[in-house]
């Protein structure tokens, strides 16, 4: 995996100012297919540094996220319904509009959810496109840090491991906190409204 990304860096380092177009263009390319997106990353924390190689990441992660969400809306709604039958997909939409922004940003953040089947699962479902857009924006933003971090080194991992850490657990605090209380908010409404028991 060195040698690897020593060979490639150096190939997009030959690019110069063109490397800027070419990391992020190889980032969505790798996003479209249902392979790891970390090489690409730690590369570009090899080639642009751990602050501007996350934003080549993330922006190349998010053009790759967009492109698979419209060509599963545009192409395979069509084919998904054949196969499995209108009322399905309709179960499937009536499921995924009841869940909340936090909840899919807490799927981006599960290192169990393949990013590009998320991708493209979304786009078959009548999850909205702004929605998908920004909750992926939030969600893979911890991810682009750590692994094109990664690429700079595993000492400067080390250096920066308190600051991520919190910053990790500062994620999940609040997107703790706004779960409980979108939850507490839910059961005083149901809890105020008598017709819901009958």
């Amino acid at each position: 995996m060195t040698s690897f990304l020593v060979e490639a860096g150096a190939w997009v380092a030959g690019l110069g100012m063109w490397a800027y177009l070419a990391a992020p263009l190889l980032m969505a390319v790798v996003s479209l297919l249902p392979i790891p997106a970390e090489a690409p990353a730690m590369l570009n924390g090899l080639l642009f540094g751990p602050w501007i190689g996350s934003v080549v990441s993330w922006s190349g992660a998010m053009a790759g996220a967009w492109a698979s969400f419209e060509l599963a809306r545009r192409f395979g709604r069509g084919a998904v319904t054949k196969w499995v039958g209108p009322g399905a997909l309709a179960r499937v939409d009536r499921f995924t509009q009841g869940v909340e922004w936090w909840g899919l940003i807490a799927l981006r953040l599960m290192p169990v959810v393949a990013f590009t089947a998320l991708n493209y699962g979304l786009g078959l479902t009548g999850v909205s496109r702004r929605r998908f857009l920004w909750t992926t924006a939030v969600g893979i933003a911890p991810g682009a840090l750590v692994f094109t971090s990664s690429g700079v080194g595993l000492g400067y991992l080390w250096q920066r491991s308190s600051v991520l850490g919190w910053a990790a657990l500062a994620a999940v605090v609040l997107l703790a906190t706004v779960v409980y209380r979108r939850r507490a908010r839910e059961e005083s409404r149901t809890a105020g409204n008598p017709d819901d028991d009958a």
